[in-house]
């Protein structure tokens, strides 16, 4: 969501520099945003390009972009992929938010899904179909048929656009950067050989001494034509799953989602 709110600014490209220091003093604040890697996300190196930032989940690198940005770009881009609506599919589905107001450091924490951001699985698999959308966020459903006795169909969904979060062009960059995760960065354990699978790791720290809840999304395949099975998914593990404090997005959810797209393409 950052990279595409950064690329439709036009202030970003997927090949440009951006800063990626070893860790982003908050303005405001006392505190700093540290990588995971607590240290810089490319050895050697205080900027990236925006591709290798979304390929090593740079938290500096992002919370820059935020802090450069605004919090309301954030929320915006956020509200056009679905954020902030309340679905149907037909039980209710809980609205995923990014909160309003915030200054720089809580931009530079939300930029990297961290303050108050709160999302749900389902927001983002939408947010995963977009990109492979060509940027169009599309109503989810859960029913596609009802039938009588008789099996014949007494109410059939359509597909159903809900907005467009981003230009063609902006879904077609973030696409090939995420398909660069999987091929050469964090999201390794979804590789399929021969599917050209894009996705995108998340840890989500809970403080406290909890473990992270793991996250992964992708969709695959990647440039698929109109006649091609296509399948976005989005897996979160709990708690760290079996794995504990030691669960990563890469380690603990890529897995699955490989599982789930093996399944789907057959």
């Amino acid at each position: 969501m950052t990279s595409a709110a950064a690329l439709e600014s036009g202030k970003y490209t997927a090949d440009g520099l951006v800063d990626a220091p070893r860790e982003l003093p908050l303005p405001l604040s006392s505190k700093a945003l540290t990588n995971w890697q607590n240290g810089a996300c490319v050895s050697g190196k205080t900027r990236i390009t925006l591709t290798q930032a979304l390929e090593t989940s740079c938290n500096s690198a992002f919370g820059g972009i935020g802090i450069a940005l605004g919090g309301d770009a954030l929320k915006s881009q956020a509200e056009k992929f679905g954020f902030g609506d309340t679905l149907r599919i037909p039980m209710r589905a809980t609205a995923s938010s990014v909160p309003a107001g915030m200054d720089k450091a809580q931009s530079a924490q939300a930029a990297i899904g961290q303050y108050d951001v709160r999302v749900t699985p389902l927001q983002v698999a939408m947010t995963s179909a977009a990109i492979a959308n060509n940027g169009i966020v599309m109503r989810p459903y859960l029913v596609s048929r009802v039938l009588d006795d008789s099996l014949g169909v007494l109410d059939q969904t359509q597909p159903e656009q809900l907005s467009k979060a981003t230009s063609s062009e902006t879904a077609s960059t973030v696409a090939r950067m995420m398909q660069s995760v999987v091929e050469n960065g964090t999201g390794s354990n979804a590789r399929i050989s021969g599917v050209a699978v894009a996705g995108k790791t998340g840890t989500a720290q809970q403080g406290n001494g909890r473990p992270p809840h793991a996250w992964f999304t992708a969709f695959a395949p990647v440039g698929a034509s109109a006649d091609q099975k296509q399948v976005a998914v989005a897996v979160v593990v709990e708690d760290g799953g079996s794995a504990g404090q030691e669960a990563g997005g890469n380690k603990t959810a890529a897995p699955i989602a490989r599982k789930v797209i093996q399944a789907v393409l057959g």
